[in-house]
């Protein structure tokens, strides 16, 4: 029997590594590779600037965190692969294995089964805001990734005290700051966040134990440890932010002019801004924007009501949940108040870290899934036996719908998306072409950024003095990029091309033409 259990526990392993390998498959493959946006621009060209300067401190660095174009830039020195291919063709592969792994052991810690910390990891996959965030090429996967290990290094300490193995506690807790802090090393944002998170767990866990007196005697040890530990998290994230990078300390001073920006929005009742109207438009119409949202929804609402009713079980009924259950509980509470917190601030209009809900869902949900399962599956195991086989089919083939809905949502099909991620050989050639031969120019390539990111990963080192720009035509674009994809582009999202038939064209691979303006003066070329 247990020979049968372990090689089912395997067995369970293998599929959702396989899985993982078959979704980063899809990710890349998709559209050959040639994807991108602006996160995955953005660190492709810091980490290649860092390796130029051969240090984690340079002009333009990114200010929030050294630790992911560090981690970028030594697999590609080590493998001699190139910066790009680096972030955009390999980093989604090992960023799912990395994430597969770490989150089945955090969900088997937090519900001791092997089934359930399956079926929860199975239920990210269908969740295409975690999805998008692991594979895009920025730093947010090593934040998960390393949060899910802080969380499953401090069960083990808190267990190896429970059996008095004080020294190996000891070893627990040092790994629990290596990943605290090199969490804030990636990003101190994330850091915080996992910061704030535990903080608030420990003030909800301690209320609730107070609230069920039979709890509160066995657990007392473990909320006080927990504490030390939250303002030992607390005090690395403050020594990264102040000594060991010095450019992120100026998120002290973001954070005062968040709190000033939230006081005025509750005393005036005026928004700077809706992020919240900018998506509707994104999707090719309203049904896409349904599906794109639905399993968001279902996962939300149906883990709400979970949590309710197990709080409600325990201040009313006075059930006592094992402490890894009541962690969890304690944890979905402080993400989701991250997530609710994160609106007010994102109608504030602040620059900094535009949609936090959008930044900050994705926390939550991995806190979600597992409350969803640990509530679901126990009850679908008490049915008659001749209803669960239809239950459980009727379940796998939604599953499998959103997962499929995902995978297009992540990947921002053309299918059911009006902004596009992916670029065409052509497209790249031709802004290869305008850099070596241009000076001073400035090039208009289409009603968005897709190849303004394109041309940012690609050919900032030889872009010169020009200029690569998106969106509303100007007349200071004296070149025009124009393709099928650019045209395509501009048709679904109901922006004008800018009349080119009657320019100059002055280069053509047969598939992407650059038109320069006809001079009005004497003095233009």
């Amino acid at each position: 029997m247990a020979l049968s259990t372990s090689r089912s526990h395997r067995l369970k392993v293998w599929l959702l590594l396989e899985l993982s390998v078959l979704y980063s498959a899809y990710f890349v493959l998709r559209f050959g590779g040639l994807w991108t946006e602006n996160d995955t621009a953005v660190f492709t060209q810091v980490t290649a600037r860092m390796l130029s300067a051969q240090s984690v401190l340079f002009p333009g660095q990114y200010s929030h965190g050294f630790g992911y174009p560090t981690w970028l830039g030594s697999l590609s020195l080590l493998t001699g692969l190139s910066v790009p291919v680096m972030n955009t063709i390999v980093m989604p592969f090992i960023a799912m294995l990395l994430f597969t792994i770490a989150a089945y052991i955090a969900y088997r810690t937090f519900l001791n089964s092997d089934k359930l910390a399956a079926l929860s990891v199975l239920l990210i996959f269908a969740i295409p805001d975690v999805m998008f965030t692991l594979l895009r090429g920025n730093h947010e996967k090593l934040n998960i990734v390393l949060m899910l290990w802080a969380l499953v290094v401090l069960f083990r300490a808190f267990r190896a005290v429970q059996q008095g193995s004080m020294r190996e506690s000891a070893v627990w807790i040092g790994l629990f700051y290596v990943f605290v802090f090199t969490n804030a090393t990636v990003n101190d944002y994330f850091a915080s966040t996992f910061a704030v998170a535990a903080s608030l767990t420990l003030i909800g866990g301690w209320i609730l134990l107070r609230l069920n007196t039979p709890a509160t005697i066995q657990y007392r040890p473990q909320i006080v440890r927990l504490g030390s530990y939250v303002i030992g998290s607390w005090l690395l994230v403050w020594w990264v932010m102040l000594y060991v990078f010095p450019p992120a300390g100026h998120d002290f001073a973001l954070a005062h002019t968040a709190l000033n920006k939230i006081v005025d929005l509750f005393l005036t009742l005026h928004t700077s801004s809706n992020p919240y109207s900018a998506p509707a438009s994104q999707w090719a119409g309203k049904l896409d924007q349904i599906l794109v949202a639905s399993f968001r929804w279902v996962l939300s609402v149906v883990s709400i009501v979970i949590w309710g009713y197990a709080l409600w079980k325990m201040i009313w009924r006075k059930h006592t949940w094992s402490f890894e259950h009541l962690f969890l509980l304690a944890l979905y509470g402080a993400f989701g108040f991250l997530v609710a917190l994160a609106i007010p601030l994102d109608f504030t209009g602040m620059n900094a870290g535009t949609n936090l809900e959008v930044r900050n869902f994705p926390y939550y949900a991995l806190m979600a899934s597992p409350v969803l399962v640990w509530g679901l599956i126990p009850r679908l195991e008490t049915l008659k036996t001749t209803l669960r086989p239809w239950v459980t089919t009727s379940s796998a083939i939604v599953l499998a719908v959103f997962v499929l809905i995902g995978l297009f949502k992540s990947t921002l099909d053309p299918v059911i998306s009006n902004q596009w991620m992916f670029y065409t050989p052509t497209e790249r050639q031709a802004l290869s072409a305008f850099n070596h031969h241009s000076r001073s120019e400035t090039i208009w390539t289409g009603p968005d950024n897709r190849l303004v990111y394109a041309d940012m990963m690609w050919h900032f080192r030889n872009r010169g003095d020009n200029t690569v720009t998106g969106f509303q035509f100007s007349q200071a674009d004296r070149d025009l990029l124009i393709s099928p994809e650019v045209i395509a582009s501009s048709l679904v999202e109901q922006k004008p091309v800018p009349p080119y038939l009657n320019q100059n064209r002055i280069y053509d691979n047969g598939s992407a033409q650059i038109y320069r303006l006809r001079p009005q003066t004497p003095f233009e070329n």
